[in-house]
This record gives C-alpha cells, structure tokens and sequence, in this order.
C-alpha cells in the first residue's frame, strides 16, 4: 500500500483530500509539521505552500533529510496555478497541486508522483535526472509549444524532455530509454507520421508507444495515425486532461 504524507495546519481541504486518497486505497498520515510525524516510509509529501517550515534556507532538502525520506515533496496551496508554480521553483520543490483543482486532477498528479517514486530504475551515471519510471520525449520544432507541454507534463509527476528535430529525439533516446514519445506531425522536414514509421521499424527491443500529436480535424489525424502505425493520436484542443488520461492509459500496458 502507498503511503501519502500531508502536512497541514488544519486545512479543511487537505482533510477533505485524505479521506479520498483512502477511499483510492492509500494510506494516510497526517501532521501539523514534519516534527510532528514518525512517518519514514511515504511515497508522496504533500505539504502546505506558505508552512512557517518552508522559510528558511535550503528548506526543502533540510525537510527530506528530517523526514528521512526520498519521496517527492509537493507543494500544495488554494492559489493559481502560476504563482504556485513559482514558489515550488523558487523553493526547489518537486512539483504542486492547487486544492483549487478539483480532488479529480489531484488524484491524477498524485497516481504519476507516487508511481514514479514506487517503480524507480537504475540511476543513468550520465543524468540522473532520468532516473524516474515515466520517461517522456515531446517531438515538436515550435519551441514554445514544444517548452510547454514540457513544464505542464513535469507538473503531473513524469520525467520529460523536448527535441526539436529527429536528431534531437535520437540523442534523448539513447540517454533516456523513454517510455511514451509524443510527436507533433506537422513538422519541418520529415513529418510526425513518417518519423513514427521508422521509429517503429528500427524500435524492436521493447515497445514504446508513439503518440501522434496534431491540431489537424480529429478524422484526418485518426488515418494518418493509422497508417504510420502509432499507438494514439491526441488533438491539441483537446486539452492536458485528456492527455494525461491517455497517458495513463498508455503507462499502464507497459510490461518491463
């Protein structure tokens, strides 16, 4: 069973959110402060934004080592998404979830972040930020789309890295063995769809499903998926939930 850590003073939310995540199946421990817990094997710290604890220097890695724990530590607060972003950068922390959210997309972001610490690999010697189970390369030459997707799939708890070309994609997956790639189709040069085909011609060790990724009308990306063999297809309209459900999806067919 996995173990989720809350940290609060009290927060009604929080309290909401620990009856869930047992409802989910995870054991629960709740403090008030993380010199108020005994707690040494949790998969998951939650811990409240603004906590007094999170003042000082080189706080979070002081909380780890009080905790006696590996675990990730997120960040959690009722405020939007681009402040707390910035705090939980600011503060080094692992990632964050607004309670503003919705107990739907927090489960979401809690099921990747504890999967990802319960079903660690290896470590890389070359880069030991690769050392996570959901590893995810995002093909796409638009920089800002591709740098986007990047940081929102981070945020859900998966390791993830962008190319902007095929000789980008086949550097990262020489160093990172992904375990989804996310390929825009319109591309300059060699299109997604035809980038899939050799990849899943050459690809024959393990599978690695390939998603093909477009703003293309939904009809018209379902055949060219189709034919270049990919796994999934998403519609950019769609949106970064139905993402990360297919995602799920996809993560949890995988037999390593």
């Amino acid at each position: 069973m996995k173990v989720v850590l809350l940290i609060h003073d009290g927060d009604v939310v929080m309290h909401a959110l620990g009856l869930v995540l047992r409802e989910e199946g995870y054991a629960v421990e709740t403090a008030k402060s993380s010199t108020d817990t005994q707690c040494v094997n949790a998969d998951l710290v939650l811990m409240h934004a603004h906590s007094p604890e999170l003042l000082r220097t080189n706080a979070i890695i002081d909380l780890k080592l009080q905790l006696a724990t590996r675990a990730p530590l997120y960040l959690f607060a009722s405020q939007p998404d681009e402040q707390l972003k910035q705090r939980a950068d600011l503060l080094g922390a692992d990632g964050y979830l607004s309670t503003e959210w919705g107990f739907r997309r927090v489960l979401s972001l809690v099921r990747f972040a504890v999967r990802s610490k319960a079903a660690t690999l290896p470590p890389n010697p070359t880069d030991a930020t690769f050392n996570a189970l959901n590893r995810i390369i995002v093909l796409d030459d638009h920089a800002g789309a591709r740098n986007r997707l990047v940081t929102e799939l981070r945020n859900q708890g998966y390791a993830v890295e962008g190319a902007a070309d095929l000789a980008g994609l086949e550097k990262l997956y020489e160093t990172m063995s992904p375990d989804v790639i996310l390929t825009d189709v319109v591309l300059a040069g060699v299109p997604g769809d035809q980038i899939c085909r050799q990849l899943k011609s050459r690809i024959v060790d393990r599978k690695i499903p390939i998603v093909l990724v477009s703003g293309l009308p939904e009809s018209d990306l379902k055949v060219r998926a189709e034919r270049a063999g990919a796994d999934a297809y998403f519609r950019k309209q769609d949106g970064l939930p139905k993402l990360i459900q297919m995602l799920e999806g996809l993560l949890s067919e995988i037999v390593f």
